[in-house]
C-alpha cells in the first residue's frame, strides 16, 4: 500500500520507457558501448523486479491480491501515480483489463530486447523470462477469476504468440563467437518457439527438414544460415527438443477434441497428423543413421527415451482411436502401423548397440523401451485380429544391426 501511494511501481514504467527510447528510439547511439552496457544492466534489473512481482501467487490467490495486482500493473503499464492516491472508492478492474495492462508491459519488454541489436544473450533471456512470468501470471488471473465470458480476452494480448515470435527472432540472430549456447538458452528458446507456435506441426516440419538436415553439411565453425544458433555444437539441443515436442504433439493431439472424435468425417485429419509425426520421426532417425558423426551417445539416448514415449502414447491413445474408425480407414491405419513398425526397428538397434558398448545410460532406458515395443506388437495384433485382417500384419526376426543399419557379422 505504501509503495503504491508513493508511486514506486510507476517509476518502473518511467525507466522502461526511457530505456526503450534510448536503445530503440530514433535518436539512439549504437556506437556508445558504455551507454549500452548501462542500459542493459538497468533493463536486467527492471526485468528481475517485474518477474518477481508476476511470480507472486499471493497477488492472484484472492480478491484482495488481485486488487493490489491491478493497481501495481496500472502503475507499471501506464505510469499512473495518482489513481491509487485518490480517496475515491476503487473498483477492481476485470481480469480482461488486468491482462491488457500486462500486454502493455510485455510490449515494452519486447521492444527493449528485440527493438535494437544486442550481442548479450543473457540479457535477451532475462527479457524472455520476464515475458514468460507475465504470461504465467495471466493464466493464474484467468483461473482465479472464473469469468465465464469476457470480451477483453478476445481483444487482449496474445502472449503465446508473442513468446513464439520473440524466441524465433532470437534463434535466427547472429550472436558473437564467444556466446555460450546451451540448453538453458537455445534449448529454452526452441521449446518456447515450438510450444507456442500457432501451427506446431508446421514449425516442427520446418525445423526437421530445413534446419537439422543442414547440419551434416556444415563446415567446422559454421552454422545453419536461416538459424545461426543451430550448429554442430548446438545440434544436440535442437535434436532433443524437436524429438521431445513430437512426442508431446502426439499427446496433445489425443487430448484434443480431434483426437477423441467418433465422427468418421473428422478422423481423417487426426490420422493425417499421426502419419506426419511418424514421418518426421523417421526423418530424424535417418539423419543419424546416414551420418555417423551425429550419432553421439546423448543423441542415441534421446532417441531411445522419446521414441519409447512416443510408442507408449501411440499404444495407449492411437490404437483405441484406430479401433473406432478401422472400418472406414483400414488402409490408412495399416499404412500408419507399417510406418511405425519400420521406424521402431531402429530402437531395437539402439538397444543392441547399448548392450554391446556397455552404455549405462542406454541400458537404464532399454527395459522400458523393450516393454513398450512388445506392447505395441501385442496391441496391434489384438486390433487386427478383432477386425479379421491378421495377414496385414507381419513380424520377422530382426537381424543384429549397428545404429547405421549395417548387419553385424
Amino acid at each position: 500500500d505504501t509503495f503504491l501511494k508513493g508511486g514506486v511501481f510507476a517509476s518502473l514504467y518511467e525507466h522502461l520507457a526511457a530505456i526503450a527510447e534510448l536503445r530503440c528510439g530514433p535518436n539512439r547511439n549504437n556506437d556508445d558501448a558504455e551507454t549500452e552496457t548501462q542500459l542493459v544492466d538497468t533493463a536486467r534489473c527492471l526485468f528481475s523486479c517485474i518477474k518477481t512481482l508476476m511470480s507472486s501467487e499471493l497477488l492472484t490467490r484472492s480478491g484482495l491480491g488481485l486488487g493490489f495486482l491491478a493497481a501495481v500493473l496500472k502503475q507499471i503499464a501506464e505510469g499512473d501515480r495518482d489513481d491509487y492516491r485518490s480517496d475515491s472508492k476503487r473498483r477492481r478492474p476485470s481480469s480482461g483489463t488486468i491482462i491488457k495492462l500486462m500486454g502493455f508491459i510485455v510490449d515494452n519488454v519486447n521492444e527493449i530486447v528485440t527493438g535494437a541489436y544486442t550481442g548479450d544473450l543473457e540479457f535477451a533471456m532475462d527479457g524472455v523470462n520476464c515475458i514468460r512470468a507475465i504470461f504465467d501470471c495471466s493464466r493464474r488471473v484467468k483461473a482465479s477469476t472464473h469469468e465465464v465470458k469476457n470480451e477483453d480476452y478476445d481483444n487482449g494480448p496474445n502472449f503465446p504468440s508473442k513468446l513464439s515470435e520473440v524466441s524465433d527472432k532470437l534463434l535466427r540472430q547472429n550472436w558473437p563467437d564467444n556466446t555460450k549456447m546451451n540448453k538453458g538458452n537455445v534449448g529454452k528458446l526452441l521449446a518456447l518457439l515450438i510450444e507456442h507456435s500457432p501451427d506446431r506441426m508446421k514449425t516442427l516440419s520446418h525445423l526437421v527438414n530445413d534446419v537439422l538436415y543442414e547440419v551434416p553439411f556444415l563446415e567446422k565453425g559454421t552454422s545453419v544460415t536461416i538459424f545461426p544458433t543451430c550448429s554442430h555444437h548446438t545440434f544436440g539441443n535442437y535434436y532433443s527438443t524437436v524429438l521431445e515436442y513430437l512426442w508431446k504433439e502426439l499427446v496433445n493431439l489425443f487430448e484434443s477434441p480431434l483426437g477423441k472424435t467418433k465422427d468418421h468425417s473428422l478422423a481423417s485429419k487426426t490420422l493425417e497428423n499421426v502419419k506426419q509425426m511418424i514421418s518426421l520421426l523417421q526423418a530424424l532417425f535417418d539423419l543419424t543413421k546416414e551420418h555417423d558423426a551425429l550419432a553421439k551417445k546423448f543423441i542415441l539416448l534421446q532417441q531411445l527415451k522419446f521414441g519409447s514415449r512416443f510408442i507408449e502414447t501411440f499404444v495407449a491413445k492411437a490404437i483405441p482411436f484406430f479401433q473406432i474408425h478401422f472400418q472406414q480407414y483400414e488402409e490408412t491405419i495399416l499404412d500408419i502401423i507399417r510406418l511405425l513398425q519400420s521406424w521402431s526397428r531402429q530402437l531395437y538397434h539402439i538397444i543392441s548397440h547399448g548392450k554391446r558398448e556397455k552404455d549405462a545410460s542406454l541400458a537404464k532406458e532399454a527395459p522400458r523401451a523393450k516393454k513398450t515395443l512388445e506392447m505395441f506388437i501385442h496391441k496391434v495384433k489384438a486390433m487386427l485380429k478383432k477386425n479379421r485382417c491378421m495377414t496385414a500384419m507381419w513380424t520377422k526376426t530382426l537381424k543384429a544391426k549397428d545404429i547405421d543399419g549395417t548387419i553385424l557379422k
